[in-house]
């Protein structure tokens, strides 16, 4: 084994050794020390702590058991219990992010503004190119920067103020855009057209960047696209007999692909973002990475392999135990008895135990290229 791959192996080791033992070994990330006043949140489903809840009613999935469960209670999260953007608020020692439309919360950390289902474009822009929009309200990442905008001069009473505020907050912006695919591609859309909204859909995340350091924000993590051709959903949907059509980790080539495509570009308008703000930091979130790296050593961080990409919560005649008619919630459909073995929670997101990996990683990654702040 060369020196190379003997240090990377040492890495790993040591790397694997503090996500066991608990979150993260210490707050030092990259030799670096990293300490935030507030954290924003913006997103879908991925990050979004309970503004659906508060949109859509009661009746919503995620907010009734089995979701929570692992929390000890459902909250509007998307996942058996905690979700990355809680992790990251914990290794900051900040309080779990409220979501924004819980009115009399606390925000005096920060805010959650994403929403379950949310969209990177807007209701017109998505009719404009005949994709329907079914959520009971706008929650585009249009409408999430106006909560945004609206809470910022809430808490401050200068623009001087609020830049001081954010310039000691950590945002992130993203995962979103998902859904912008998810519905062009459930309404009948080939992936050749889905191709075609990608310019469109990162300019739009790139725009919202741009709007969050106006106000002055210094730091700012941009997530890109999760490899959607691992996730259950994508998997029977679009199962096929053809084995050329699945990767090594047994995942449908095209569709990863896809993803990487889009992350290619969001990287690239994020580098010609630097450019245009050098006082501002800007990272690249590799959510792809970190989903493939828990899926690669998922024996041994605890994971049923046999079960890898098997929904601790649903049920179907198939491989991936997921039906999109019968989703995690409906009667009948049963739950494993230790989601923590499972990657996979309902077909369409991961499990707490998985999105600590994920967190854990990304840490590691998009750290380094963040700012000192005086927080």
């Amino acid at each position: 084994m060369t020196d190379y791959l003997k240090t990377k192996e040492l890495y790993f080791q040591l790397f694997l050794q503090c996500v066991l033992i608990g979150f993260l070994c210490n707050t030092t990330v990259g030799g670096q020390s990293k300490e935030f006043g507030a954290i924003y949140q913006f997103g879908d489903s991925v990050s979004d702590t309970g503004n659906i809840i508060r949109i859509a009613g009661p009746n919503t999935a995620s907010a009734n058991l089995p979701y929570g469960q692992t929390f000890g209670r459902p909250t509007g999260r998307s996942s058996d219990g905690l979700l990355m953007i809680d992790y990251f608020a914990m290794h900051f020692h900040l309080p779990l992010l409220n979501p924004f439309l819980a009115n009399g919360s606390d925000f005096g950390h920060g805010a959650n503004f994403a929403v379950a289902g949310g969209t990177a474009q807007d209701f017109a822009t998505l009719a404009a190119q005949n994709i329907t929009y079914r959520l009971a309200n706008n929650a585009s990442l249009a409408s999430q920067l106006g909560w945004f905008n609206y809470h910022v001069t809430s808490i401050c009473y200068s623009p001087a103020e609020c830049k001081e505020k954010l310039r000691k907050a950590l945002v992130i912006v993203g995962i979103i855009g998902g859904n912008d695919y998810n519905l062009a591609l459930t309404q009948g859309k080939t992936l050749e057209e889905v191709y075609q909204l990608v310019p469109n859909v990162v300019n739009t995340i790139l725009h919202a960047v741009e709007e969050v350091i106006q106000l002055g924000a210094v730091n700012v993590v941009v997530p890109g696209s999760h490899p959607r051709g691992c996730m259950p959903s994508y998997l029977v949907r679009f199962e096929t007999n053809d084995s050329s059509k699945y990767d090594d980790l047994r995942c449908l080539k095209e569709f990863n692909a896809f993803s990487r495509f889009h992350n290619h570009k969001l990287k690239r308008g994020i580098k010609k973002l630097k450019l245009e703000y050098p006082g501002v930091a800007i990272a690249y979130g590799d959510y792809y990475s970190a989903m493939t790296w828990v899926l690669r050593h998922a024996a041994s961080l605890g994971f049923d392999e046999d079960e890898l990409y098997t929904t601790c919560c649903g049920t179907g005649n198939n491989n991936y135990n997921y039906d999109p008619s019968r989703p995690c919630g409906s009667l009948g459909v049963s739950v494993c008895s230790d989601p923590n073995k499972r990657v996979n929670w309902d077909g369409r997101h991961l499990t707490q135990q998985a999105y600590k990996y994920m967190a854990s990683w990304l840490l590691t990654q998009f750290l380094p290229a963040l700012q000192e702040v005086d927080a």
